[in-house]
């Protein structure tokens, strides 16, 4: 059974603890898609912010990082342990964040299926692991920091306008810099 510990300021006083973030989180994302942690972890403060990491008793096994925004969660960063995938914790993470989030249309994007990228596999396998949980594509993409991303969701459409909203909540007047820009599913 996982159990979720938040990730905030305190966790860098546990300095093993804290670097099996630091090495998942920049070894599961590609660099463009990356934030500065530091920067996640101010967001914390922010009631509508959860950065959490999953544990199989002591064992470390991935995190996530969620943004709510009225009745959408947008779930910007998922990542198991690469040592770990196939063993049903992605599944668990998945479920845990149905049941914190009951009443809200969860939202994620990942890297659009392209037969030409080098990366294609695993690609398709995220995608069928969404699809396999629920999700469902909402019939749009978008790009973000350079990278053309599907946007997916659960428990409901969330429409182009809304996603932006997300962005904008969370970043104020930064979102300018950092705001997805939206495509139809044909572009």
């Amino acid at each position: 059974m996982l159990t979720a510990k938040p990730i905030t300021k305190t966790i860098k006083h546990d300095k093993e603890g804290f670097q099996h973030i630091k090495d998942l989180y920049a070894t599961a994302f590609p660099r463009q898609e990356q934030v500065s942690l530091p920067f996640l972890i101010r967001q914390t403060k922010k009631e509508s912010v959860t950065f959490d990491a999953f544990y199989d008793g002591d064992v470390f096994v991935g995190l996530t990082y969620t943004i709510s925004y009225k009745d959408i969660t947008y779930l910007w960063y998922l990542a198991t342990r690469s040592d770990l995938r196939s063993k049903g914790y992605g599944s668990q993470i998945m479920q845990h964040l149905s049941e914190a989030h009951p009443d809200k249309r969860i939202v994620l994007n990942l890297d659009v299926q392209d037969e030409s990228a080098a990366d294609r596999d695993i690609r398709k396998k995220r995608k069928e692991f969404y699809l396999k949980s629920g999700y469902s594509s909402t019939g749009y993409a978008c790009i973000f920091n350079g990278n053309k991303l599907d946007v997916m969701s659960i428990n409901g459409h969330v429409a182009p306008d809304e996603f932006v909203s997300i962005f904008k909540e969370f970043f104020g007047i930064l979102h300018f810099i950092v705001k997805p820009k939206i495509l139809s599913a044909t572009e």
